[in-house]
């Protein structure tokens, strides 16, 4: 940008040498090494070891700055050199780099990307202290043994600066491309109206909150009921502040795919109003991968050979297209013959809004790293379906190893691979040990005998890989290893919050579970890699009970905004009746099976359109449907199954047709509890039987135990651990299958809760406000006269 008045830069960019050297060219293929969070740790060891043994006279961690100025950008290029010594011949510039192939190796070769950045650092010391020359210096060490080898060259400042200007042409260059995007982006973002007819009830209040939130880098906890429009009330709002500097980048993340579905509907409409917007939505590998049953390397697959030659000429193609959805993806890439996992990701770099799951920007194991590791400016969350948040962070912070695994891995690498083989003898033996005796333990501390085994495996398993790149046997020694590592990544995090759950039903089945039981330490550190955030649901409430499972105590975590709207559909479209008489607890459901089928017999003849019934279990769930006489029904019966595929799904819910009287069995919580729209009357009735209360379990107990012993002595907002590991999970379960059944302003339906506990003070302190007035029953005969005062039936 320039002044009015001149050639002046108006502002200054900061840069990191690190991102600097990125503009480098880039490798000639994918890389095939394996990286981990372990490694990074025992890298950083690594340098405070050597660091530790050089001489007097070296200072470490030294900052370096450089003030460069070009017509239209002021850059401040930034960094902390590892090591520096100024002798009485001049001064020597060393980089500490980790490694598990043989250094000796790489010092003869060194990484581009490592010669780029010492460069740099050579440069801007040189400029700086005003030197003629400057000695380099790359160390490489392998943390497993120590090992090292140094590549050292004396460089001319004038040698140097003809690489750093080059450098630094290449970045201008990307630079510049963003910038003019940028010019083209903003005042049409700036321009847009709202790109419907008018907004719903609610859906300004909305809007101008998460505006708020966004322009003053905060977070907000938004409750939206079904119809109010989030996904609009969210995106549009958002690419506004984008318009006018308060955002760089919107990461929309979703907990289901539907959610991603609507979020691009959403853009695309907004591209229609004129709107200009670049949009890649990220699709998991194995769902795009053009060759799954081959090994992800570049000699074995063409869309992974040579991946770089062939991106620039696949990015051109984009170039005249600003939506980039899995089926431009997957065209594209096939056409130009590259990976479509790797391209969406390359895409997102030039995206102003990036669509993905939730794992994408919070699980340590998959996380975009070329966001979050790297300053990448002001970024943006817009967290879908955020009621999932504490089942699926619990899920992203747990790891699981399966004694069965360890013997199938040591049994292919006996012969073939025999160290590897012997790591994985002393890890399984390290099992057993802790396995013995014991069906179930919930330990508080790490066993050292078996962490070591871990350790010790995957040093082998890592030094062998970066070795072996052809190696006929690497798919098998990596599906062994990325469990493994997975398991010591996310093991660094051990603390109070988890238990290491150690399960020996028998036989060789043993297996070893790291358990995160309270996610909100992990969560709340992960959520400062945005700027600003905004979590919203329908069911996204109480809000102090996800204040305290996402981000701890309210006393010193995160102090979300709130904001809680009513139901923009009306009232009189929605009739609830409570069953009151029925007991759905273990150890009583069983006297009320027959009632229970009853009831569901008697409601779904009363009612014209379509029923769905939700169970807390299949279990249950059967139990009834055993006693339900089929010709008692008014049509079809559809009964959800465990695993069902898409084609099965659809099939599902293809039944469910205007002017059909179905009746569907499901189970909450599941594939049919959210995320589908049955509008009018192909879904006129739901039924709910029970609280939706998770099966007690080991896992659940210690989750109830644990924040028991945090709310001792203390209200909690009336929480304590049963609330916390059951009753909030299950009337979630319970709220999204009643979100089932109204999906529009002309929808009319009735939702029947059959539970005496559902009156209890404790459950009707979270009804929420569309539920007030509701009826109760206590046998079948009591519908009718209620739907006969239900206008229109």
């Amino acid at each position: 940008m320039t002044t009015a008045e001149g050639n002046k830069p108006q502002n200054k960019i900061r840069v990191p040498v690190r991102e600097l050297a990125a503009a480098a060219d880039p490798p000639e293929d994918l890389a095939r090494g394996v990286s981990s969070r372990r490694r990074a740790l025992a890298g950083i060891q690594e340098h405070v070891r050597l660091q530790s043994l050089r001489p007097q006279g070296w200072e470490h961690e030294v900052s370096v700055s450089l003030v460069v100025e070009r017509e239209t950008f002021c850059l401040e290029i930034f960094g902390r050199m590892d090591s520096l010594c100024q002798t009485g011949s001049g001064v020597i510039i060393e980089e500490i780099k980790t490694c598990a192939r043989n250094p000796r190796d790489l010092s003869r070769s060194p990484s581009p990307a490592h010669l780029a950045q010492v460069k740099c650092y050579g440069y801007m010391t040189a400029v700086n202290r005003e030197l003629e020359k400057v000695t380099l210096a790359l160390t490489y060490a392998r943390p497993a043994d120590g090992e090292t080898a140094t590549w050292e060259k004396e460089f001319t400042t004038d040698t140097l600066a003809v690489f750093f200007n080059g450098l630094l042409s290449a970045y201008l260059a990307q630079l510049g491309t963003r910038r003019a995007w940028e010019r083209i982006r903003n005042p049409s973002l700036q321009a847009i109206d709202f790109p419907y007819s008018g907004f719903r009830k609610g859906q300004r209040d909305l809007a101008e909150s998460v505006y708020k939130i966004i322009s003053n880098d905060r977070l907000l906890f938004a409750r939206a009921p079904t119809g109010t429009g989030k996904t609009m009330a969210t995106l549009y709002p958002a690419i506004k502040a984008m318009g006018l500097g308060h955002t760089d980048k919107i990461f929309y993340l979703t907990a289901k795919s539907p959610g991603r579905t609507v979020a691009q509907k959403a853009v695309k409409d907004l591209a229609r109003s004129g709107a200009r917007l670049r949009c890649v939505t990220i699709t998991a590998k194995q769902k795009t991968c053009f060759t799954p049953d081959l090994p992800c390397d570049m000699d074995t697959c063409i869309y992974a050979k040579s991946y770089y030659t062939k991106l620039n000429r696949a990015l051109k193609a984009s170039g005249g297209c600003d939506f980039y959805d899995q089926a431009f993806i997957e065209e594209t890439a096939r056409k130009h013959e590259i990976c479509p996992f790797e391209f969406s990701l390359d895409l997102s770099l030039i995206s102003d809004i990036i669509i993905c799951d939730l794992n994408y920007a919070f699980d340590p194991r998959v996380y975009l790293k070329r966001f979050f590791d790297r300053d990448q400016g002001r970024l943006t969350f817009l967290m879908d379906e955020a009621h999932n948040l504490p089942d699926r962070l619990r899920s992203m912070y747990s790891a699981d190893l399966d004694r069965e695994s360890v013997l199938g891995a040591q049994d292919i690498l006996r012969d073939a691979v025999p160290a590897l083989a012997k790591g994985l003898v002393d890890l399984q033996k390290e099992m057993v040990r802790l396995g013995r005796g014991n069906r179930f333990q919930a330990l508080t501390d790490l066993p050292a005998p078996f962490m070591d085994a871990l350790d010790a495996f995957a040093d082998k398993a890592e030094i062998w890989l970066d070795s072996h790149q052809d190696a006929p046997l690497r798919e098998q020694v990596l599906e062994i290893f990325y469990p493994v590592n997975g398991f010591l990544n996310l093991a660094r995090h051990f603390g109070g919050h988890y238990r290491l759950f150690v399960q020996a039903p028998g036989g060789n089945d043993i297996t070893i579970r790291l358990f995160c039981l309270d996610p909100a330490p992990i969560f709340s550190e992960l959520i400062k890699r945005c700027a600003s955030a905004v979590l919203f649901s329908a069911t996204f409430f109480p809000f102090a009970y996800y204040q305290q499972v996402l981000f701890g105590d309210p006393a010193s975590g995160p102090k979300p905004h709130f904001i809680s709207l009513p139901s923009p559909f009306p009232r009189e479209n929605f009739k609830l009746a409570v069953h009151t008489r029925i007991k759905t607890t273990y150890r009583m459901r069983g006297q009320f099976y027959r009632d229970v089928a009853k009831m569901i017999v008697h409601a779904a003849a009363l009612r014209q359109g379509n029923t769905l019934v939700f169970f807390s279990s299949y279990a249950y769930m059967e139990a009834v449907l055993d006693l339900i006489d089929p010709e008692g029904l008014p049509g079809p019966i559809q009964i959800q199954s465990p695993s069902m595929d898409e084609t099965r799904r659809r099939e599902f819910l293809d039944n469910f047709t205007p002017g059909a009287r179905i009746t569907g069995f499901a189970v909450m919580g599941g594939i049919f509890g959210e995320g589908i729209d049955l509008e009018g009357d192909r879904l006129t009735t739901v039924m709910v039987v029970g609280v939706g209360l998770p099966q007690v379990n080991p896992e659940q107990e210690e989750i109830r135990a644990y924040y028991d012993a945090i709310f001792t002595g203390e209200t909690g907002d009336g929480m304590d651990g049963f609330f916390i590991a059951y009753q909030m999970p299950g009337f979630s379960r319970v709220l999204q299958a009643v979100g089932r059944l109204i999906r529009n302003s002309t929808d009319r339906g009735l939702a029947l809760l059959m539970d005496d506990r559902f009156v209890r003070p404790d459950y009707l302190s979270l009804f929420p406000a569309e539920w007030t007035g509701f009826d109760t029953i206590s046998a079948p005969g009591h519908l009718a006269p209620i739907l006969e005062s239900f206008s229109g039936d």
